[in-house]
């Protein structure tokens, strides 16, 4: 194939044929044909995305946490809020927060059996970064109630989760390790006061290839309305 430039014009000899092509048109085309490339592949990438319990290292690096989290920050939010806190627990304080959350666990009411307190220290030996999630709430706020507040706060968490997974990681949103207490979130940081704590995420590599999860039709989630 060969071509030159006149008049605006590419003109591409290939086989024998002379082909003439309008640079910014074509130029136009392949761009918009790009686009739809890419956002098909983002969709694909979208709905693959599952829940991974089971992660290792490695994890996100500090610069892709910050990414992580500036997506949180990109969740519908009546009247700028900003309702969202996180409190980020590594590796080398798991041992830590482990400790904590059994100790916590074993001393309420509902208790913890023995099997379920060693699958769950081992889990969490094994998870490179725990996010802990909460938000801060506005009781005196009449244009935005709680639970406006509430739907916020699980829209920055999935969309912290869809980062994740297209980072290639994978995440985990956990509400045990104690996390309908007091003491677990009081201990991170978080009055129950004034702040609703709902969990935390486990977030590293999925430690073996995750299985195909079985989906409802989406069709049979909603219906049509029609007026009377």
């Amino acid at each position: 194939m060969q071509g030159l430039l006149f008049n605006g014009l590419s003109v591409v000899y290939h086989h024998g044929c002379v082909f003439l092509l309008h640079l910014p048109h074509f130029t136009k085309h392949m761009n918009h044909q790009s686009a739809i490339v890419q956002t098909d592949s983002a969709i694909e990438a979208l709905l693959s995305r599952r829940s991974v319990k089971a992660v290792v290292s490695p994890g996100p690096s500090v610069e892709q946490i910050n990414t992580i989290l500036k997506a949180a920050t990109h969740a519908p939010d009546h009247n700028a809020l900003r309702v969202w806190r996180f409190v980020l627990i590594d590796q080398s304080r798991m041992p830590a927060f482990t400790e904590l959350a059994m100790n916590v666990m074993k001393a309420s009411k509902k208790g913890i059996d023995p099997d379920k307190e060693r699958r769950n220290r081992d889990w969490l030996s094994k998870v490179p970064l725990l996010i802990g999630l909460a938000y801060k709430i506005h009781h005196d706020n009449s244009k935005v109630p709680e639970i406006e507040q509430t739907l916020s706060m699980g829209a920055a968490v999935m969309n912290m989760q869809n980062i994740i997974h297209l980072m290639g990681y994978a995440s985990f949103w956990s509400t045990g390790l104690g996390s309908h207490g007091e003491e677990v979130p009081a201990a991170l940081g978080f009055d129950t006061l004034d702040y609703r704590f709902v969990g935390f995420l486990a977030v590293g590599t999925p430690a073996g290839t995750p299985g195909l999860v079985q989906r409802p039709d989406p069709m049979s989630l909603a219906h049509v309305w029609s007026p009377d």
